[in-house]
């Protein structure tokens, strides 16, 4: 069965830094075959532009849009009411079909923040998954799994999008927290991880230390797959490898 990739705009981190508008980037997406693309919030300059611009041009190619929210749910216990409402609005005229955020620090004895949480997510059609990131506020597994685990319990559709490396950083092992977060997972964050004397660093497939197809054989095997990592100036030719890295992993 061939698998669904998703090409996260990280891939094109050069071509940004230099001034690049995410937009632009979608003619070159879809020319890899590629159906899907997700949108990094925090490269957005101007929101009243971008944010039409772009759900136009991903309806002519024909691009279905997440969008990535490099923000926490909760802080102190309490919902970022505002900006999660903020952020469906957003995704709402982006076109978005997903939206990605860190759990933060949930409260689970608080049961009047997840019913507020549970109405707001409910009001709008777009699926929400959490992540954790590279920080140690926000990226074991634990907090993410606790955070699930009530959202299950009290029937909120809420998900978990897997990134392979981003626990390395918070030196937790990604093929345990692949079984454990398993059940939740509806998108999973593909990259591979070195780690050096520096620290872990980012690598492209088969370049660092995770077994990211023993990883995959974990998760779901019906979920989209997000190609995230830089692929230097010139990306076409290694995201074309990558593409078929995964389409061949076993």
């Amino acid at each position: 069965m061939a698998k669904e990739i998703v090409i996260n705009l990280l891939a094109y981190a050069n071509a940004v830094a230099k001034g690049t508008r995410q937009v632009e980037i979608f003619p070159e997406v879809a020319s890899l075959g590629v159906k899907k693309v997700e949108v990094r919030r925090e490269w957005i300059q101007d929101f009243m532009a971008e944010l039409p611009l772009m759900r136009s041009k991903a309806e002519r190619l024909g691009l279905e849009v997440y969008y990535s929210i490099p923000l926490a749910l909760f802080r102190a216990g309490k919902l970022e009411r505002d900006e999660l409402r903020q952020a469906f609005q957003e995704a709402q005229v982006l076109g978005a079909t997903r939206i990605k955020f860190a759990v933060g620090d949930f409260n689970s004895n608080s049961q009047d923040e997840l019913r507020e949480f549970k109405n707001m997510v409910e009001e709008y059609p777009i699926m929400l998954t959490v992540e954790g990131d590279q920080s140690a506020a926000n990226g074991k597994m634990e907090p993410i799994l606790t955070f699930l685990e009530a959202c299950k319990a009290a029937q909120i559709p809420v998900y978990s999008t897997f990134d392979v490396g981003n626990f390395v950083w918070v030196g937790q092992e990604p093929l345990y927290n692949a079984v454990k977060l398993s059940p939740y997972v509806r998108y999973i964050h593909l990259k591979d991880v070195e780690m050096t004397l520096q620290g872990p660093q980012v690598r492209s497939l088969d370049m660092g230390n995770i077994d990211w197809r023993a990883a995959l054989r974990l998760l779901p095997q019906d979920v989209p797959i997000g190609i995230e990592f830089p692929c230097g100036d010139e990306p076409r030719e290694l995201l074309i490898k990558t593409i078929q890295q995964i389409q061949e992993a076993k």
